[in-house]
């Protein structure tokens, strides 16, 4: 049988790295597909009849159809964009080890990235806002360090490794063109057991801004000692720079602790959102995705764990309401202000712009379990 290791040596090209940097840009790969100028890309699985299950990566229009579908060497996490050229990636599901990269009107996949040795990827990473630099957050999995990651594009080699200023660094966002925002999510793991949490006890979570000059810490922030359970695992930010945060509780279930906070970079603390102490509960100590709108003032945050979409105005950091939709966690901004796309495990694309009171269902493709993230492209944005 063919070994992961193997696979993903004899598998790590399509073509010369150094063919990835002429590549069409948005603008032209937008002109020459026939579809609107709005995609949504996602990782998901699917069931055949004998229940055996296949993993995928695929790319969907902004009614719900599949434009294109890639089998994956194993499950995967959260998308990639480039912010010019027309390439998309999917990082490989913790322990990660591979990121591989498409061509978006072909679908060809171009390019398959892997981790150093002793490192594994957590499912996420992101382009620089120039393009040429990819960030990864690593796990040096000997140490338990977290790491931050950087390769130059196209050729991936790495040019710099920072210390992530933490244990487990699972999502990261920029804030400008040399800050990176890193949710260290505390949580010490090998990948010989990488379910089994090995620092309950000690656990450090936080969010950390990070110079992407020289590595330094910039500002740091934390949700107190009290809560140091209390796992930073994903975020965004909107234009006026507030990181928004999701967090994971690690400790009894039946704890009453905040879930969703955001931070800012010129304070050290982290400001809780509040949260109708019913909806708290439902959420069954477990965010998913963390989405702003287009416009960012308004903020989703999933939990398929409890079946639902809550939002928030961030302006007046006040609660917005609910959408139930049944093992849901894929959420990304739309084109239009105040609406986001989600999607589900049970195959459902649903459009929801709370504001209005507005959901409905795009499309159920039911043998397919749409994977944790969503991304979307739009030819404003990389365009």
């Amino acid at each position: 049988m063919l070994n992961r290791r193997n696979f993903l040596k004899g598998c790590a090209l399509n073509g010369s790295l150094l063919g990835l940097a002429t590549l069409p840009t948005w603008q032209t790969a937008f002109a020459s597909m026939t579809t609107d100028q709005e995609l949504f890309l996602s990782a998901f699985s699917r069931r055949n009849a004998e229940l055996e299950q296949s993993h995928h990566f695929g790319l969907f229009d902004a009614h719900g159809k599949m434009i294109w579908e890639k089998a994956l060497l194993d499950r995967a996490h959260a998308p990639v964009v480039h912010p010019t050229q027309s390439v998309i990636g999917i990082v490989a599901r913790r322990p990660g080890y591979y990121i591989d990269f498409f061509e978006v009107v072909s679908g060809d996949r171009i390019a398959r990235i892997e981790p150093t040795e002793k490192h594994h990827f957590y499912g996420h990473a992101i382009f620089n806002k120039t393009g040429d630099r990819l960030i990864s957050q690593e796990n040096h999995f000997s140490t338990g360090e977290g790491r931050i990651v950087i390769r130059s594009w196209p050729d991936a080699n790495i040019i710099a490794e920072y210390k992530s200023n933490g244990i487990g660094p699972h999502e990261s966002v920029l804030l400008d063109n040399n800050t990176l925002v890193i949710a260290n999510g505390g949580l010490k793991t090998h990948p010989a057991h990488d379910r089994d949490v090995l620092n309950l006890d000690t656990m450090a979570p936080n969010v950390t801004y990070l110079s992407l000059e020289d590595g330094s810490v910039i500002q740091s922030a934390d949700n107190g000692k009290d809560l140091h359970q209390l796992s930073i695992r994903h975020l965004d930010v909107n234009p006026q720079g507030i990181v928004a945060l999701g967090f994971q509780y690690q400790g009894e279930k039946w704890d009453q602790v905040p879930l969703v906070g955001i931070s800012s970079l010129n304070s050290d603390k982290i400001e809780h959102l509040p949260m109708p102490e019913k909806i708290r509960q439902r959420f069954k100590q477990y965010c998913g995705s963390v989405c702003f709108d287009k416009s960012g003032q308004l903020l989703a945050i999933s939990t398929p764990r409890g079946n639902l979409v809550a939002y928030w105005n961030i302006n007046e950091r006040s609660f917005l309401g609910v959408n139930n939709c049944r093992d849901v966690c894929g959420v990304s901004q739309t084109d239009q202000v105040g609406a986001f796309m989600l999607t589900s495990g049970t195959g459902k694309q649903w459009l929801s712009a709370p504001l209005d009171s507005s959901f409905s269902q795009l499309n159920h493709n039911v043998d397919v379990s749409w994977d944790n993230h969503l991304r979307q492209i739009n030819l404003h944005r990389y365009g």
